[in-house]
């Protein structure tokens, strides 16, 4: 049997215990894990492992993010298991939505910008413009991390439903 067959039904099996609603593999080397957290939020993964036995990870829903390489089949499922109390003590959030579309918005902007200067010759007056208000968005964020009150992740264990974590 292929180790990376090995590998990915080891993880497989503890995404199925962590709730995975879906496990889609491709060649014993892609792996597709969908989580239904309720209310419509859906968190989905997809993980490589690579030819090093390594594990390259990138979040897919409710938005793309990369989150890059994992050495260890255990270090995967801890990150998803974290990931996954994240976005189930967020979806409880009143600004839950804000913070989705505003997550959509940020990949819109990303996408938009390689089509742009990729595809079009765009003035320089007008990349300094695009590059200070990205700039001043960017700062206003930075800006939040003092000003904003952290969670803290061991209370919001303490006081969610052991069993919504399973």
């Amino acid at each position: 049997m292929n180790r990376n067959s090995i590998t990915g039904d080891f993880i497989n099996i503890n995404l199925r215990q962590l709730g995975a609603t879906s496990i889609k593999e491709y060649n014993s080397i892609m792996h597709i894990a969908e989580f239904d957290l309720g209310d419509g939020l859906i968190v989905s993964y997809v993980f490589n492992i690579t030819r090093h036995n390594k594990f390259f990870l990138q979040r897919v829903q409710p938005y793309a993010m990369i989150h890059g390489k994992f050495a260890s089949d255990r270090e995967i499922i801890e990150f998803i298991e974290e990931d996954l109390l994240h976005f189930k003590n967020a979806k409880n959030s009143s600004n839950f939505n804000s913070f989705l579309l505003i997550s959509h918005l940020g990949h819109h902007v990303t996408e938009n910008i390689e089509k742009l200067f990729l595809n079009y010759n765009v003035d320089a007056d007008k990349l300094e413009k695009i590059k200070e208000e990205l700039s001043t968005s960017l700062n206003d964020i930075l800006e939040q991390f003092e000003q904003a009150k952290k969670i803290n992740f061991e209370s919001a264990k303490e006081t969610m439903d052991l069993d919504e974590l399973e």
